[in-house]
C-alpha cells in the first residue's frame, strides 16, 4: 500500500513541476545534471558506517551534497529526473531488490526542494531569510536536545541499551557546539561576502536543513520502520546524532563546492 502511494505521490510532483516549470533542453544544464548523477553515485559507494551501540548503524555520507547542488543550479524539472535517476543508479550499483518508492521520493526532495528555494524566494528578501534561518536553527537545536533528554533506552535487536545522562548531556553539547560553528560561519561570511554572494550562502543554508528535517528526521525513519521495523524512535534518535555533524559538514563543504562552480559560470 505505502508503495502505491508514494508511486502517486510522486507522479503527481512530476505532474505539477513539469506543468509550473516546462523543462527547456540544452546541453549545459544536461550535462551539469549527468554530472551531479555521477558524483552523487560514487559518494554513495564512499559512505561509511560506522558502529553505534555495538552494531554499524551510523551511516556517514556526503551524497546529499552534489544532489542539493543540482538542486540550486538547475531547473525544478531538471531536478526531478536528477533524483529519480540517482535512485536507479543507486539500485544498479548496490542491488537492493525491487525499489522502495519511498527512498526514490527522497532523493527526489533532496534534489527538488533547493530547486524550489531558489526560484520562489528573492535576493530582496535577504533580510526575513536571514532571519528564518536562524529561527530554523534555534529550533533545531532545542528539538533535538529535547529529544536526546526524553529517550532513557532504545531496543536494538531485541537487546535494551540504556542512554546514560553523561551521554545526553555529551550529545546535548555537540549539538550546541555545532549549530554555534553555524552562527559563528554566518557572521563571518555575512562580513566577506557581498549581497549576491551571501544571498546564495543563505538559500543554500536553508535548504539544507529544511532537506535534513524533512528527509532525515521525518521520511527516512518512517521509511525504515515500513520496511524493516526498524523503531521510529530508534531512527530518529540515531539520526539526530549523525545530523548534528553532517548539517554543518554539508553547510560548509557544500557552499565552498557551490561559490567555485559559481566562479566558473557554471
Amino acid at each position: 500500500m505505502i508503495q502505491i502511494i508514494c508511486g502517486i505521490i510522486l507522479v503527481l510532483i512530476g505532474v505539477l513541476v513539469f506543468w509550473k516549470y516546462p523543462i527547456k533542453s540544452d546541453a549545459k544544464s544536461l550535462s551539469l545534471a549527468a554530472l551531479f548523477i555521477i558524483l552523487a553515485a560514487i559518494l554513495n559507494r564512499l559512505s561509511i558506517m560506522i558502529p553505534l551501540f555495538g552494531f554499524e548503524s551510523l551511516n556517514i555520507s556526503i551524497e546529499v551534497i552534489p544532489m542539493m547542488l543540482a538542486g540550486i543550479l538547475l531547473a525544478p524539472g531538471y531536478c526531478y529526473i536528477i533524483g529519480i535517476a540517482i535512485d536507479l543508479v543507486g539500485l544498479l550499483v548496490n542491488p537492493t531488490g525491487f525499489p522502495f518508492l519511498g527512498f526514490t521520493l527522497n532523493a527526489v526532495l533532496q534534489c527538488l526542494i533547493p530547486s524550489l528555494i531558489v526560484t520562489t524566494i528573492k535576493e530582496n528578501r535577504l533580510n526575513y531569510l536571514e532571519k528564518v534561518i536562524k529561527i530554523l536553527l534555534i529550533v533545531l537545536v532545542v528539538g533535538a536536545c529535547s529529544y536526546v533528554f526524553s529517550l532513557n533506552q532504545v531496543t536494538i535487536s531485541n537487546n535494551v541499551v540504556t542512554i546514560s545522562t553523561s551521554f545526553k548531556i555529551i550529545m546535548s553539547i555537540i549539538c550546541v557546539i555545532m549549530i554555534a560553528i553555524l552562527f559563528i560561519v554566518m557572521h563571518f561570511y555575512k562580513k566577506k561576502l557581498n549581497e549576491e554572494e551571501y544571498y546564495l550562502f543563505n538559500i543554500w543554508l536553508i535548504s539544507v536543513v529544511i532537506v535534513e528535517m524533512a528527509v532525515s528526521f521525518v521520511l527516512t525513519p518512517y521509511w525504515l520502520e515500513t520496511m524493516y521495523g526498524i523503531p521510529f524512535t530508534l531512527s530518529l534518535f540515531i539520526r539526530v546524532i549523525k545530523e548534528c555533524i553532517m548539517i554543518p559538514v554539508d553547510i560548509i563543504l557544500g557552499y565552498s563546492v557551490l561559490r567555485i562552480l559559481k566562479k566558473l559560470k557554471v
